[in-house]
């Protein structure tokens, strides 16, 4: 049975749920571009390390991949429907 106070539970619940979205939206592009930067890094560190290079590069790939995996986790976070309240 539904009445007043579910409605304003759910309609509660739902505010909570696009909150968390966005939240989570805005970490997984926070957490992208801090991969980005220690991707950029690692290939600035490979320059001065030739014997470390191939590793570092290595690892400078990881993290792009990386970045490249939480910005898409962050477009589906912020992607259309994430607002939807109904």
């Amino acid at each position: 049975m539904w009445n007043r106070s579910s409605d304003e539970h759910l309609a509660r619940l739902r505010v909570i749920g696009i909150d968390l979205r966005r939240r989570l939206g805005a970490t997984a592009a926070a957490i992208a571009v801090t991969e980005d930067q220690v991707a950029a890094t690692l290939d600035h560190i490979a320059c001065g390390r030739p014997h470390d290079a191939a590793r570092l590069q290595a690892r400078a790939a990881e993290a792009r991949q990386f970045a490249a995996q939480e910005r898409d986790r962050a477009a589906v976070y912020n992607g259309p429907g994430a607002d939807t309240t109904g």
